[in-house]
């Protein structure tokens, strides 16, 4: 039973299910499409955390021999998850697990901008810095936002603008969508 006195703009809904038959992702999605997900899959049973396409966040927790079938990750599955959760802990003030999650985002940042000090100068061995070092200043300088989720853009919005930047100009054929990510803090704070 749900006591509907906690629900608010940042609530999950949480499905439980027992079955031995293969759930289609669209019996599960609401009407919109997966955005982002963590799919764990065990012998006998998977838990599966979406956020969809308008902000909802849907958790499935599947006992038997049955599993999900149809989801399909985004090719930056993984940093729109990170960036959903830890907006929706920023949203509850949760400000510890949102500075490890909001960490996680930062250090993805680090990570594609040494691929392109790799690809600028040919190698994964550097005896000194390069003119990328500055990236470093920038990714070091969301620390010094709140860990809050308003004012906007917050960190997580401002982790996720220097990813996708950097990560179009490490692949060109990259494009970043954060509908999701908007329409979930929106959706959280009421707007």
């Amino acid at each position: 039973m749900t006591d509907s006195g906690r629900l608010d703009g940042w609530s999950d809904l949480d499905l439980r299910l027992s079955t031995d038959r293969q759930v289609p992702v669209a019996a599960l999605t609401l009407g919109t499409e997966v955005w982002a997900y963590e799919d764990v899959r065990m012998s006998t049973s998977e838990i599966c955390r979406t956020v969809l396409g308008d902000g909802r966040r849907l958790d499935v927790s599947i006992s038997g021999a049955g599993r999900i079938a149809g989801l399909k990750p985004a090719e930056d599955n993984d940093i729109r998850f990170l960036a959903a959760m830890a907006a929706a802990k920023l949203g509850r003030a949760d400000r510890l697990i949102a500075g490890h999650l909001t960490l996680e985002l930062a250090r993805r940042c680090l990570v594609v901008a040494m691929q392109l000090r790799d690809r600028d100068v040919g190698t994964t061995v550097h005896r000194h810095g390069s003119d990328r070092d500055r990236y470093a200043d920038q990714v070091m300088g969301l620390a010094r936002l709140p860990l809050a989720i308003t004012p906007r853009p917050n960190i997580v919005e401002r982790a996720v603008e220097l990813y996708a930047t950097w990560r179009a100009e490490l692949d060109p054929t990259y494009r970043p969508d954060w509908s999701a990510l908007t329409a979930l803090i929106e959706r959280g704070l009421g707007q």
